[in-house]
């Protein structure tokens, strides 16, 4: 029968190592969540700053034409 030899220090750098791929692959991941919802408050707020100036000038015409 063969005795098995766990090398204790090589175990704990590979699950060390484990988590460190893990954890850097949960980051990217949400990074691209994050990148994404980013371009999504970009188009609502370019929309509400075109929307602004079209009120804007709304009023300016309803002003002028009194």
């Amino acid at each position: 029968m063969k005795d098995t030899v766990i090398n204790f220090k090589k175990a704990q750098t590979e699950d060390t190592l484990n988590k460190l791929r893990n954890n850097v692959r949960d980051l990217l991941s949400m990074n691209s969540q994050y990148k994404t919802e980013l371009a999504d408050q970009i188009i609502k707020i370019t929309k509400l700053e075109q929307e602004i100036t079209d009120l804007k000038k709304e009023r300016s015409d309803y002003y002028n034409a009194s």
